[in-house]
């Protein structure tokens, strides 16, 4: 049996997890919204060599500690103050063609588009509500359409990218809100939200027969008489509701349909590419980065998901669908 060597991790682009994260609030009046910058370094330059002692990628210690655990890889002496470095016990059917590669690159821990080195966080050029509906060849490798940015720039692609999404709702006729299409009122609800923004707003001079009338619709629906926090709660209820949850779909998942239907996946990512290019003006890209990078026959031609050929005994493979299957060399993993 042969291991797939492939990505099951999603790289994320306004997030880090676990305590090495910090959460730093980002002022509402500048930005309207918070971020979650990473304490560490998001590319840790870590070095993956094949049996051959050729250099496969770089990538993160996280995926250096995945195959030392698994007895995958045995460490490579690195000097004084470098990241660490293994070297592969297997084959891997996926080589760079040579050094320069893209991701065999130490990436530096920058924005790519004015150049600083504080408060970076993902950035994903395709954003993931078209990606995540790609088939596996165009979602393979997908590190490349992930670049760090300030939150500064970060914020302003963000509003480039709803111009490109009014852009592409136009050319495939499907609303940005499409999804909107499928949802309805859900009156009940609307009344009890009603009911709580009322008590809330007008606690202390809402005469009070209609108070208690206010109230008991609120108990109603918790089936308790409620607390002021939970009123409080209430102002913000959900009132719409799926019509046909079966057939329910989105902006995102029907704009890829066409697209996949007319065979323009590689024609959408460069065309995402190009717009993040133009609008942006990166000038601190890392190096081997490309507009042209990986067309959908590249993309064929190195998927199968990258099988690997373990030299190693029967009782060290993996089985097929195992959580712990390992992720792409290429790919920045979820941790």
């Amino acid at each position: 049996m042969t291991k797939p060597f492939k990505s099951k991790g999603k790289c994320k682009n306004e997030s880090s997890s676990g305590s090495a994260a910090k959460r730093i609030k980002v002022s509402e009046k500048e930005h309207g919204r918070n971020y979650l910058i990473s304490a560490k370094p998001l590319y840790e330059n870590c070095k993956l060599f094949g049996p051959d002692d050729t250099l496969l990628c770089t990538c993160s210690k996280s995926k250096i500690d995945w195959y030392l655990k698994r007895e995958l890889a045995v460490p490579v002496a690195q000097p004084e103050g470098e990241p660490p470095a293994v070297k592969l016990l297997f084959a891997p059917a996926g080589k760079p063609a040579d050094a320069t590669d893209f991701y065999c690159q130490e990436k530096i821990n920058q924005c790519c588009c004015c150049g600083k080195t504080e408060k970076l966080v993902r950035k994903n050029i395709i954003p993931k509500e078209y990606r995540k509906h790609f088939p596996r060849e165009c979602k393979d490798r997908q590190s490349h359409d992930v670049v760090l940015l300030c939150v500064h720039c970060h914020c302003s692609s963000n509003v480039f990218d709803n111009v490109m999404r009014e852009n592409i709702a136009s050319e495939y006729g499907i609303p940005v809100n499409y999804k909107n299409h499928f949802m309805c009122l859900n009156k009940s609800l609307a009344k009890v939200r009603a009911a709580a923004r009322a008590l809330a707003a007008t606690n202390n001079q809402i005469p009070e027969n209609r108070k208690i009338m206010l109230t008991q619709t609120i108990t109603d629906h918790l089936g308790h008489e409620p607390t002021a926090e939970e009123i409080q709660e209430l102002r913000g209820l959900e009132i719409t509701e799926v019509k046909n949850p079966e057939s329910a779909t989105d902006h995102g998942t029907e704009v890829i349909k066409q697209v996949m239907e007319l065979g323009k996946e590689v024609e959408f990512i460069k065309a995402w590419r190009n717009f993040f290019i133009k609008v942006m003006k990166p000038a601190y890209l890392p190096t081997g980065w490309n507009i042209d990078h990986k067309t959908r026959d590249a993309y064929q031609a190195m998927s199968e998901d990258l099988p690997i050929k373990p030299e190693q005994s029967s009782s060290q493979k993996l089985e097929a669908g195992n959580e712990d299957e390992p992720m792409s060399v290429n790919q920045v993993p979820d941790k």
